[in-house]
């Protein structure tokens, strides 16, 4: 990436270890308020490749655990990430139960919390909320937001109706829990993986079953895996949809090809012992993943703009949480990175009006500055349509 180096990618995503190596929607079932449902929207997912693209949502349990040498999409893993990649079908499920007419908050917060789909090495259930309630995590985000459980803070708000959720509606509440925990929760994932990766690289510790390729493994099953549909990948095709930014294919997002052709290119680097091509490689992650969280603040605020031009104000209040949980993916680089990150917030912030600071065009050009810092077009982002 132009322009861009390593030393800028870890000030804007605030990884410790993986500075010690430099230098060295959507869910499945949850409708969409803009007139479809997401399940409708996820059939993009399956420009993946490869059998795991399904648009339903699975039964639970379904699917089987891959040999070491399968893969997911366009990915292939070179070490044992089969129960891992199971993880999103715990989104399909709360995905489902956020659908019903009336939200079993308990159901919903058991699979958050407990799990059900991916099992660890020792028998115990691999949860969501684990991860998000963790304090040792390698996202960086606990310092940025000054909490050291910044995405378990947010989703335990939507679920309980506390904090920023307070008084809010069940369609409100639900998409913060959705929103919130298929791409808050499962990029920070994504982010922590690259990170652990690039460290146990700088530590000569390659070995793929349980080395930095194995962690890099982890990093793509829980972005992508067993379930697209329900995991960040197909929100990146979806945005990549509404702004013109679709591969050749026409399903995959351009984003999604800059993120998998890093991924493989980064793995292949990893077991090579190239420290620095993998930290090129994370860094080009990063990048698809900006571009894709760029396009869901700017559109969920047009939206919740367009909803107040129709006299909509429930549906405005809908779009704009959506907006927030999107824009949370990026909020901290973009910080670093030189966004007007205040005029963001004054947007898709909670705490003002939906619509009372502007819309996309105005989250465009606060944005704009951390585009360039980070080696993003124009045209990379597109135009929504």
């Amino acid at each position: 990436m132009a322009g861009v180096s390593c030393r800028s990618w870890v000030l804007v995503f605030g990884l410790a270890l993986v500075g010690a190596a430099c230098g060295s929607d959507d869910g499945a079932e949850v409708r969409e308020i803009d007139g479809g449902e997401a399940g409708s929207e996820s059939a993009s997912a399956s420009g993946s490749g490869g059998a795991s693209g399904s648009a339903s949502a699975p039964a639970s349990g379904s699917e089987s655990a891959p040999a070491a040498a399968d893969g997911d999409g366009d990915y292939a893993y070179v070490s044992d990430v089969g129960s891992h990649r199971l993880l999103v079908l715990d989104i399909c499920e709360i995905a489902q139960l956020l659908d019903a007419d009336s939200i079993d908050y308990d159901a919903v917060e058991k699979i958050y919390r407990e799990g059900g789909n991916s099992v660890n090495a020792d028998g115990s259930i691999r949860s969501i909320g684990d991860f998000a309630a963790s304090e040792d995590r390698l996202h960086g985000l606990d310092t940025y937001y000054g909490t050291p459980t910044p995405l378990d803070d947010f989703a335990t708000a939507a679920l309980d109706g506390t904090a920023m959720f307070e008084g809010r509606s069940d369609a409100v509440r639900a998409q913060g829990i959705e929103k919130g925990i298929q791409n808050q929760v499962m990029v920070a994932w994504l982010d922590h993986e690259l990170a652990s990766a690039l460290a146990k690289s700088a530590a000569d510790d390659i070995d793929p079953t349980d080395g930095a390729p194995h962690n890099w493994d982890e990093g793509w099953a829980f972005y992508h895996g067993a379930e697209p549909s329900c995991a960040p990948y197909a929100t990146a095709d979806k945005r990549a949809e509404n702004f013109g930014t679709l591969a050749d294919d026409g399903t995959t997002g351009q984003a999604n090809e800059i993120i998998v052709a890093a991924m493989n290119a980064g793995r292949d680097a990893l077991i090579a012992g190239d420290a620095a091509a993998a930290e090129a490689a994370a860094a080009e992650v990063r990048r698809g993943v900006f571009i894709t969280y760029s396009q869901a603040a700017i559109r969920y605020a047009t939206l919740a703009a367009d909803d107040l031009a129709d006299s909509d104000d429930e549906a405005a209040e809908e779009h704009q949480v959506e907006g927030l949980a999107f824009w949370r993916v990026i909020e901290a680089a973009a910080t670093e990175a030189g966004a007007d990150v205040e005029a963001v917030n004054g947007i898709l912030g909670l705490d003002n009006p939906p619509g009372a600071n502007g819309g996309g065009d105005e989250i465009r050009a606060a944005l704009a500055p951390a585009w360039t810092e980070l080696g993003i077009s124009d045209a990379d982002i597109g135009e929504l349509g």
